[in-house]
């Protein structure tokens, strides 16, 4: 049998469908989360970039933005919205357990609307950690926003607005916990916050 992929997922399911699964009040309400976090003027990467939900409106209030995604039509589009606003963002389709960049590159790190959890083995999970931490200037914050689970582990049979989907990694604290024991990584942060109006799980890394 075989098992999705999120690239595959994602390419057969399109933009479209993606970008209506948030209205523009939530997709406000989270900016407003990350621009009370990011300074001004800073260089972000936003992994799992998707459309440019984020990446682009960041680039509009100032920020210099990277943007990176597996799944080329996603970074097609965001490419083609780039250019009608007149922006300079530099988007790139790849996986982020290889991300393309040298180390010291960036003030900030977001990997959001739970693109982690789509990582299906802690050891991709742990590599994607290491590459972040990587890629972060000394003093850099990497954001990292999942879902919150009563119990962890993976969901082989996710299903997403009904549709079958990719595996699905449910975390907790204490697989959060577990996984930056593994990577190494000790200056970190696991907490729930409210994020676009729902309680969600946050790991803040910071580059030592």
């Amino acid at each position: 049998m075989h098992i999705k992929t999120s690239k595959e997922f994602y390419t057969e399911m399109g933009v479209d469908w993606l970008s209506a699964r948030k209205n523009t009040a939530q997709t406000e309400s989270e900016l407003s989360y990350l621009t009370g976090i990011l300074r001004n003027g800073s260089t972000i990467l936003d992994l799992a970039c998707g459309y440019g939900r984020f990446s682009i409106p960041l680039a509009e209030y100032g920020y210099t933005v990277y943007g990176m995604d597996i799944t080329p039509i996603f970074i097609e589009r965001a490419r083609e919205e780039t250019k009608k606003r007149s922006l300079n963002i530099e988007f790139k389709n790849g996986n982020m357990q290889s991300i393309p960049y040298p180390e010291d590159s960036f003030d900030y790190v977001i990997c959001m609307w739970n693109a982690f959890s789509e990582l299906s083995t802690e050891q991709e999970q742990i590599a994607v950690i290491h590459e972040i931490y990587r890629v972060l200037m000394e003093k850099g914050i990497a954001i990292i926003e999942m879902r919150n689970h009563r119990s962890s582990g993976l969901v082989e049979k996710n299903f997403i607005d009904g549709f079958e989907a990719m595996p699905s990694f449910n975390h907790t604290r204490g697989s959060i916990k577990r996984l930056m024991r593994l990577s190494g990584v000790v200056n970190y942060k696991i907490f729930l916050d409210n994020f676009g109006g729902r309680k969600r799980l946050i790991l803040e890394i910071v580059k030592i």
